[in-house]
C-alpha cells in the first residue's frame, strides 16, 4: 500500500534552500535526429538510443546489455518521424513515446532526467603560446561545436556577452586559474544554476597534437575539476558535453520505482481563478515521476493539490527545482496522530505559482 506522507523531514533542510531559479526547458527531449540510412531497423535503433542518452544523461547507456538488446525493439517507442533532406544529406526527425521511455529507464534502475534542467554558464578561454583569449565570437568553432554539442545532450547553455561589464570585472586569468570570487561577481548578472570555467589548449600525445578542454566548477563550497582531449572541435566539444551531462545527472536525474511511490500534497498559493486552477494542475502533471494530480480543496488565493508518485518527496523536490513557476514560501509542520509513533513527520510545502 503506498504510504501517504507529505514531505520527507530528511530533506527540509533542502527544501528551505531551494529557491526560484530560471531554469532551461528543454525542447523536444524524447525527439531524435538520425542519419536516414541502413534501413529502418539501423535508424530506429539510433534515434532510440539518441533519446536514451539525452533522457539518463549516460552517453554509454547502449553499453548496458538490457537495454542493447531492447534496442532492437525500438519501433516499439516511435510514435512519429519524417524524413527531411538537409546539405548532410536525408535525415530522419524521430518522436518517441516518453511514456514508454521513461518506463524502460524504470525497469532498469536508471534514473530519469526531465526537461527542466539547470541553466549552464559557460566562461571559455582558449590559451595557445602563453596567451589567453576569450572565446567571443558565435561563429568561431569552439563555440559552434559547443552549442551542437549541448543541443545533442540536452544542456541548456548560457554564454556571457563579454561586453564592457563583463570585461571589467573579470579577466581571461581569473577563468584559467578558477578565481572563484571574480567568476562569482561576473556571473551574477546572467542568474545560471551551474557556473563553468573553461580553457582550451593544445598538448601532444603519441606525436600528434591534440586539443585539450579543462574546465572546473563549483557545488556546495565543493571545486571539480576535468579534461577531456579530441582531434577537433566537435569531437572536442562532444566529449565534454557528454561527460558534464553524466555529472549534472548523477545530481538531477530522478530514479522511478514502486519503491519511492508516495502521496504528497503541497498547496500552491496565487491560483485566484478557474484558469490557475487547471493550468497548475497541469504543470504538475507533467513533472517526471508523477503520476497522478488531483485538486484536494479550492480557498481564495490558493489551491491544495494530491500528488501520486513514483520518486519519492526529494525527487519531487528535484523537480520544483528547476521549475520557473513555483516558489517556495514557507514550510507547516502538520500533526498527524498516526505518524507521531514513527521518525516521519508529515510537512506541507507551500509555493507560489508565478503567472506567466
Amino acid at each position: 500500500m503506498m504510504m501517504k506522507i507529505v514531505f520527507f523531514c530528511s530533506v527540509l533542510v533542502s527544501l528551505c534552500l531551494l529557491q526560484s531559479v530560471s531554469a532551461g526547458q528543454i525542447n523536444d527531449l524524447y525527439q531524435a535526429d538520425v542519419a536516414a540510412e541502413g534501413g529502418n531497423d539501423v535508424w530506429q535503433q539510433q534515434a532510440l538510443i539518441q533519446v536514451l542518452i539525452r533522457v539518463s544523461g549516460k552517453a554509454d547507456i547502449d553499453l548496458v546489455p538490457e537495454i542493447k538488446e531492447e534496442s532492437k525493439r525500438a519501433s516499439v517507442y516511435i510514435k512519429q518521424f519524417k524524413s527531411v533532406r538537409t546539405a548532410d544529406g536525408n535525415r530522419m526527425r524521430v518522436l518517441l513515446d516518453a511514456s514508454k521511455v521513461n518506463q524502460l529507464l524504470q525497469q532498469h534502475n536508471i534514473a530519469v532526467w526531465g526537461a527542466l534542467r539547470p541553466d549552464i554558464l559557460v566562461w571559455q578561454i582558449k590559451q595557445k603560446e602563453g596567451e589567453r583569449t576569450f572565446v567571443r565570437r558565435a561563429d568561431q568553432p569552439l563555440n559552434v561545436a559547443l552549442h551542437q554539442a549541448f543541443l545533442f545532450a540536452g544542456l541548456p547553455l548560457l554564454q556571457p556577452l563579454y561586453d564592457m561589464d563583463d570585461l571589467l570585472n573579470l579577466s581571461e586569468t581569473d577563468v584559467w586559474a578558477g578565481f572563484w570570487q571574480q567568476i562569482n561577481q561576473a556571473s551574477v548578472r546572467y542568474g545560471a544554476d551551474v557556473i563553468l570555467a573553461v580553457t582550451v589548449d593544445e598538448v601532444s600525445e603519441n606525436d600528434k597534437t591534440l586539443l585539450r578542454l579543462s574546465w572546473q566548477r563549483q557545488d556546495s563550497g565543493r571545486t571539480f575539476r576535468d579534461t577531456v582531449t579530441a582531434a577537433d572541435e566537435q569531437s572536442l566539444m562532444h566529449n565534454f558535453a557528454s561527460v558534464l551531462a553524466s555529472q549534472l545527472a548523477e545530481r538531477y536525474a530522478t530514479l522511478m520505482s514502486e519503491q519511492h511511490s508516495a502521496d504528497i500534497e503541497l498547496v500552491i498559493q496565487n491560483v485566484t481563478n478557474l484558469t490557475d486552477l487547471v493550468r497548475v494542475q497541469q504543470l504538475l502533471q507533467q513533472m517526471v515521476g508523477v503520476t497522478n494530480v488531483t485538486i484536494s480543496r479550492f480557498e481564495t488565493d490558493q489551491a491544495y493539490y494530491r500528488l501520486q508518485t513514483n520518486i519519492g518527496a526529494e525527487g519531487l523536490m528535484n523537480a520544483l527545482k528547476f521549475n520557473p513557476q513555483f516558489k517556495l514560501k514557507d514550510m507547516t509542520t502538520m500533526l498527524d496522530n498516526a505518524a507521531l509513533n514513527t521518525a516521519l513527520q508529515p510537512v506541507l510545502a507551500s509555493f507560489e505559482y508565478i503567472k506567466p
